[in-house]
């Protein structure tokens, strides 16, 4: 732990305006801000500085501690968040975490990820409000700018955005990130905490130049500050030039979805008149918009050539990243990536009226109605299940209709192959006897003045 003697009193009335500054334009009367509390130099600068404007600027205070269980001294920093914030009558909440299912991304970026679902379940916030500073912003944009980052990875750290909902209630939105001293140097962050006599924990894992930020930390910034000695200004400055283009880009590819693009579907030939640059961005925007990383170029660049290369009876199927890029005729879907369906599934109906099925991505949902749908009589007697395709199923929807193939009426229906696979068939013993979206078998259908259950089908979105 460190604490020490007292500096220039501007340092500190510098810290304190540049915070009140940010918040005061962003924070509507009465918000509840959860600081991200590590115990570290950075977020104990915050904690006291938030103190001391909570009242000032009328917003109630909390914060949230992250154990990743990665350091041996990680209960030691937990212990030390707790104290702090008792002292300063404070809520602390605690959360450890579990970073292994993420360990394939890197150490850094599962921890990241782990924490920042975290956040994204903090009811009780507004707004989670982290202590990355000007050297962050600067350090983040020479990494993404060293792995490939386009446009919107070179923007960097925004003073806020809005955070993905992560596992919350359906319709919960979650909190806002804040950043509120991106325009402060670590240098001014040390002065204000020596000033005040301030207490924090120090990381060890932050003198290991085997991460790469620490690595440009300690080896290359030095380097460049002999030449260059305000970088972080410059960096910060060209990180929000970047910024600023990306937001043009995005509003590019609002316009560009108005022509081209449905909910998850595209029009193959408008995307096409947008010319490679702008389906890429629009794509881009898109996947964004539905939560999924933005995926390698040369993934994407593969996507659209086989989209615009493929004839309409092509199967086209790209992975990108955790969605899959489709074609079926005239029209392109990003989709979420599925496993294969389980060819010989069979599942006995139990009355339930929402029959959710995880392994085909869907439920089946009975209604019962008046004159319509399968004949209620008919399920007491036999029962219900469910099967998927084999090959060779009949189905004769008309009592004057002919018997017909269930490969042609899906293909008549426009049925892209992929929800065909996936699409439930309720079978009576071993007839069937309903399809969802296309109808109930004649002879099993519920009379005019008989009940039946009417089947339908919902896919995940």
């Amino acid at each position: 732990m460190a604490s020490s003697r007292t500096s220039k009193p501007s340092s500190v009335d510098r810290v304190e305006s540049t915070v009140g500054a940010a918040l005061a334009a962003l924070l509507p009367r009465g918000a509840r801000l959860v600081l991200g509390l590590s115990g570290g130099l950075d977020s104990m600068v915050l904690l006291e500085v938030l103190r001391r404007l909570a009242g000032p600027l009328d917003f109630r205070l909390a914060c949230v501690h992250v154990n990743h269980n990665i350091s041996p001294n990680a209960r030691r920093w937990a212990a030390f968040c707790a104290r702090c914030c008792k002292r300063r009558a404070i809520a602390l909440a605690v959360h450890e975490a579990d970073v292994g299912p993420y360990r394939a991304e890197g150490l850094e970026a599962a921890a990241r990820r782990v924490r920042y679902e975290i956040y994204a379940r903090q009811k009780q916030a507004d707004f989670i409000v982290l202590a990355q500073h000007l050297d962050d912003q600067a350090e983040t944009l020479l990494l993404q700018l060293l792995r490939g980052a386009g446009v919107k990875g070179g923007a960097a750290m925004p003073l806020m955005r809005a955070q993905a909902r992560g596992k919350r209630e359906p319709g919960a939105r979650a909190p806002a990130i804040l950043r509120p001293m991106l325009a402060l140097s670590r240098n001014q962050l040390e002065a204000y905490a020596r000033a005040n006599s301030l207490k924090w924990v120090e990381d060890e894992s932050n003198a290991d130049t085997s991460y790469d930020r620490n690595f440009l930390r300690h080896r290359v910034l030095p380097v460049i500050a002999q030449a260059f000695p305000g970088y972080r200004t410059t960096l910060a400055r060209a990180a929000g030039h970047l910024a600023e283009a990306s937001l043009i880009l995005d509003q590019l590819a609002q316009d560009d979805a108005k022509r081209a693009a449905k909910g998850n579907t595209l029009v193959v030939a408008q995307l096409r008149r947008l010319g490679i640059a702008r389906a890429k961005n629009l794509l881009r925007w898109m996947l964004q918009r539905q939560g999924s990383a933005a995926p390698e170029a040369d993934r994407l660049q593969e996507g659209l050539r086989q989209l615009f290369e493929a004839g309409e009876d092509a199967a086209v199927r790209v992975t990108l990243g955790s969605t899959e890029l489709r074609r079926y005729g005239a029209s392109a879907y990003l989709l979420a990536a599925l496993p294969d369906a389980p060819a010989q599934l069979r599942r006995d109906w139990d009355g339930r009226r929402l029959w959710e099925l995880p392994e085909l991505g869907g439920a089946l949902h009975f209604k019962r109605s008046l004159g319509a749908g399968l004949a209620c009589a008919h399920v007491r007697e036999q029962g219900l299940s469910l099967r998927l395709r084999q090959g060779g199923e009949k189905l004769r929807l008309r009592a004057q209709g002919s018997t017909r193939s269930l490969k042609n009426l899906l293909q008549e229906a426009r049925l892209p192959p992929w929800e065909r696979e996936r699409l439930p068939l309720v079978y009576c013993g071993d007839v069937l006897v309903a399809v969802p979206g296309l109808g109930v078998a004649s002879g099993w259908e519920a009379g005019a003045k008989e009940y039946g259950w009417v089947v339908g089908w919902r896919p995940q979105a």
